[in-house]
């Protein structure tokens, strides 16, 4: 029986190990918290990832550090929790690279995106607040990096 139970349990690690990672976080909550602050420059021109954090309940220290979108999506694509394509599902983070530098979003599953620092992306562009949904990961011409599902319990 002692066998039986420890290949039962050694199967269930492996199976466990090899399974794709499952989306920790709550996405309806982060962006139920990021809608609030809708209309809004709360982050400044270049905030995006501190948007991100606000929705996910994150800091700086716990969260995404400040113009470190790009490596903290590599981090979780070495991990082999990044997407190259769309569409994301909702609640994803969305990387993306302009001439402006790197930029995350929150995928809202139906083709937009709830997005922070947009003025620092393209000025003057849509109501002219900061935080905006808006119809492309970037209102910029982008490269898309990925997405990844937010990785914080």
């Amino acid at each position: 029986m002692k066998r039986i139970l420890a290949s039962v349990v050694a199967v269930i690690a492996i199976a466990v190990a090899g399974a794709p990672p499952a989306q920790a976080a709550d996405p309806e909550a982060a962006i139920a918290r990021g809608m609030t602050l809708l209309g809004t420059d709360t982050f400044g021109e270049y905030g995006c990832e501190d948007f991100v954090d606000f929705a996910y309940g994150r800091t700086t220290a716990t969260g995404i550090p400040r113009d470190h979108a790009r490596s903290f999506y590599e981090a979780l694509a070495a991990k082999g929790r990044g997407h190259p394509d769309l569409p994301a599902p909702r609640g994803a983070l969305v990387f993306t690279q302009s001439d402006y530098g790197y930029h995350v979003d929150i995928s809202l599953g139906n083709g937009r995106y709830l997005s922070g620092a947009v003025q620092g992306l393209k000025r003057g562009w849509g109501d002219g607040s900061q935080i905006q949904i808006i119809d492309s990961p970037n209102p910029r011409p982008h490269r898309l990096l990925g997405w990844a599902y937010a990785p914080w319990p």
